[in-house]
């Protein structure tokens, strides 16, 4: 019975990951079941503590997200406001992609953005182009390794959690 709860668990988690590439807290809602799940049956195989793990893992997802846009920015040339304008435009972008794709547009959207955020910010302080868009892709790639960073840590999350059930 253990074994079903844990997979049903990892089920309504793997769902929530997914969201992730929408632009949305996929890993923050797994989180809300996994506290759910504690508040619930408080003796179960959930508990506070376990939950308080993954909240930092979570958190940790977050802050792998950022850095890694700003790493890549910084490392390709980009300015503090261009790395600004590049999670702007992520923001942005991912709001405006949503009608499209099913939803994936968000997605597409959020890569796109972050290169125009930082595109655009680049080219208003520097005339030259060429190290404009150089920024810009770094933004662009840094928030692709960031989304795949952060999918990781989703699915770390879900292996943890479906883990606690099968012991």
């Amino acid at each position: 019975m253990d074994l079903l709860w844990g997979l049903s668990v990892g089920l309504v988690l793997f769902c929530f990951l997914w969201l992730n590439l929408l632009s949305l807290p996929g890993n923050w809602l797994m989180l809300s079941i996994l506290a759910l799940a504690a508040w619930i049956v408080p003796e179960g195989r959930i508990d506070w503590s376990f939950v308080g793990y993954m909240a930092a893992l979570a958190l940790l997802g977050e802050v792998l997200e950022i850095a890694a846009q700003v790493i890549g920015g910084k490392k390709h040339g980009a300015s503090k406001a261009g790395n600004l304008g590049g999670i702007v435009g992520s923001i942005g972008g991912a709001i405006l992609g949503v009608p499209f794709g099913l939803g994936l547009g968000s997605l597409v959207g959020a890569l796109l953005g972050a290169w125009v955020g930082c595109f655009v910010v680049e080219r208003l302080r520097h005339p030259d182009p060429t190290a404009a868009s150089a920024a810009a892709w770094g933004v662009f790639w840094g928030r692709s390794f960031g989304l795949v960073g952060k999918l990781a840590i989703g699915a770390t999350i879900i292996v943890m959690s479906i883990s606690r059930f099968v012991a």
